[in-house]
């Protein structure tokens, strides 16, 4: 075969080292490229709640509906306890009167003991929690056996009573239940006492029950709260612990006679709910928009302000957090979704804020708040 000429000799192999040598500095140089980027970038997690970029998902608020029936399955009380801090304990006790008007009845008007009657504990989980307008996350039913097991890993809750509380037979014969004066409730006449109806519209067996469950919390706060209830491992039992283990509000409203009617103060209640709850448990999940809601001013005092104000509006807040940096001068809403436009404007007119639309917005809530310096309350 004729030998090949020089050329090809000496400078093919040199060409395929070239082409080697630049494939490899593209290579490195590609590489080096997509390391430099911050596109797609997994960045370090910020565990710190206080600094810029901290977001984290809400807990939504642990609480329980409390029913409790008398001996012959009467609805005699209802309380919704609901903790404030699952580390440092405290939380609130609303009491709901089985007199109060309710929905959903066969027959209209009725009250809460009525629609007991008709689906039990469940139909009353169902028409408390349309009144306040979000879930709890648990339901527990109390019977006077439970009342004392419950109650009587403490001492006897105390209260004063301004009058005698009087029983009378079907044959007429009276009897004094509870003396005036301050009494020792034992803990197998807790249920009877919360039950003890001798007034028409209820709202003397509210203060009763108030007091009783104050003076019971107390007792159960002091020292170890666990040490101070039974043993059991039950959600109401762990909840009551952490209620206990911190300041306690024991509220008998937001309830207002009219007539013989109990009615809802609509106000005071939206206004209780928002303070009781900070993060609710929604009443109907997906049926109102997802908020992410993060804090651009760098001042934490304006956290709480801020959740309120948004749970106000109606929505669903999912996750809290900070701003990537400090110094937001204006509030604003972002959507992502021009679906969601609508509901991206309403919320920024509740807090006097501007919208924005973008795209590149975070998809994990439907609509992201960021709070600026010109936040103020009411908008």
């Amino acid at each position: 075969a004729p030998a090949l000429p020089a050329a090809w000799r000496w400078g093919f192999p040199a060409a395929l080292v070239l082409v080697a040598l630049c494939s490899g500095w593209l290579l490195a140089d590609g590489l080096q490229m997509i390391l430099d980027s911050e596109q797609g970038t997994t960045r370090e997690a910020v565990t710190d709640p206080s600094a810029p970029g901290f977001e984290a998902f809400v807990e939504q608020t642990w609480s329980v509906l409390v029913a409790t029936e008398d001996d012959a399955g009467e609805l005699v009380q209802v309380a919704v306890l609901a903790v404030a801090d699952r580390t440092g304990g405290g939380g609130t006790v609303l009491l709901v009167p089985p007199e109060v008007a309710v929905t959903g009845c066969a027959v209209q008007p009725c009250t809460l003991s009525e629609r007991h009657r008709e689906g039990g504990v469940e139909m009353v989980r169902v028409s408390v929690t349309g009144l306040l307008d979000v879930g709890v996350t648990g339901t527990a039913l109390l019977t006077p056996s439970r009342w004392e097991s419950l109650a009587g890993a403490s001492a006897a809750a105390v209260v004063e009573l301004s009058g005698d509380l009087v029983s009378t037979a079907s044959d007429g014969t009276t009897v004094v239940r509870f003396p005036a004066g301050k009494v020792a409730i034992a803990p197998a006449e807790v249920a009877e006492l919360l039950g003890f109806a001798d007034d028409v519209g209820g709202m003397e067996r509210l203060a009763r029950q108030r007091d009783w469950w104050s003076a019971w919390l107390e007792l159960v706060g002091t020292g170890d709260p666990v040490g101070n209830l039974p043993a059991l491992e039950l959600d109401i039992v762990h909840l009551l612990a952490t209620v206990a283990g911190g300041p306690v509000s024991v509220v008998a409203g937001p309830w207002m006679l009219e007539g013989s009617s109990m009615l809802v103060d609509a106000t005071a209640l939206d206004d209780l709910v928002v303070w009781m709850f900070p993060f609710p448990v929604p009443l109907v999940p997906g049926r109102r928009p997802t908020v992410r809601l993060l804090n651009g001013t760098g001042d934490p005092s304006l956290d709480a302000p801020a959740r309120e104000a948004v749970l106000r509006t109606g929505v669903e807040l999912a996750v809290v957090g900070n701003f990537r940096n400090d110094g937001a001068i204006q509030t604003r809403v972002i959507h992502r979704d021009p679906a969601l436009a609508e509901e991206a404007n309403a919320l920024a007119a509740a807090l006097g804020a501007r919208v924005l639309f973008d795209q590149m917005a975070s998809p994990v809530t439907d609509l992201t708040v960021v709070i600026g310096a010109d936040f103020r309350l009411g908008g």
